[in-house]
This record gives C-alpha cells, sequence and structure tokens, in this order.
C-alpha cells in the first residue's frame, strides 16, 4: 500500500487496532494479522485488542473508542495525542482516506 509507506516515510508508525472481528468476537493479535493481510497491509504494528493488558479493550475503552474505528497520531517525544478522528458506517465519522490522514500528518509534523 503506497499510502502506508508514504505515512511511515513522513515520520509516522502504522498501528492497526482490531477490536473486535466480523463475528463480533474480540479481536486478537492474530486476527488483526489476518485482517491486515487481507487489506494487503505489509507494514505497521498490530494489536488485537481483546488481548491489551492489563485490561482487555483499552482502546475502545478510552475516550476515543466509538464503537467503530479512529485514526490517532501522538508526537513520541511527548507522547501526546495531537490529532483524532474517526471512521464507520453511519453519520458522525469523519471517513478520512488514507491520503487525507498522510496530509493531516504531514502537517504536524511540518509544525514540530
Amino acid at each position: 500500500m503506497q499510502v502506508e509507506q508514504q505515512i511511515v516515510d513522513a515520520g509516522a508508525e502504522v498501528i492497526w487496532i482490531l477490536a473486535q472481528d466480523g463475528f463480533g468476537t474480540p479481536g486478537t493479535a492474530q486476527s488483526c494479522r489476518n485482517f491486515m493481510d487481507s487489506q494487503g497491509s505489509e507494514l505497521g504494528w498490530c494489536v488485537g485488542d481483546g488481548q491489551t493488558a492489563p485490561t482487555a479493550e483499552a482502546f475502545m475503552d478510552s475516550p476515543f473508542g466509538n464503537g467503530k474505528g479512529f485514526d490517532m497520531v501522538v508526537v513520541r517525544e511527548t507522547m501526546e495525542v495531537v490529532f483524532v478522528t474517526s471512521h464507520g458506517i453511519g453519520g458522525g465519522f469523519e471517513n478520512l482516506t488514507g491520503e487525507e490522514l498522510l496530509a493531516e500528518i504531514q502537517m504536524i509534523a511540518e509544525s514540530l
């Protein structure tokens, strides 16, 4: 995926977090990896939210969890969340494309 490589080249890391699979089963590292593979993704880290420690579902239980998905940009040096966007089916989600997320990452990188 070309956009993934551009995101990494911009100084960001891609971390996939799978809250649950299509059957509603809590996400595992393996089911996350399977999803990444099905999307043709070869870059990034993978987290099964059903296996997060010390408490499962840490990401979906966070203030950013919305029952669907979200993208988050965190500055490594400060660990500050500087950008969050959501995606999912239905109203109320921004649903940024990879290119739009890349543009946000590039603007953030230029401002540091």
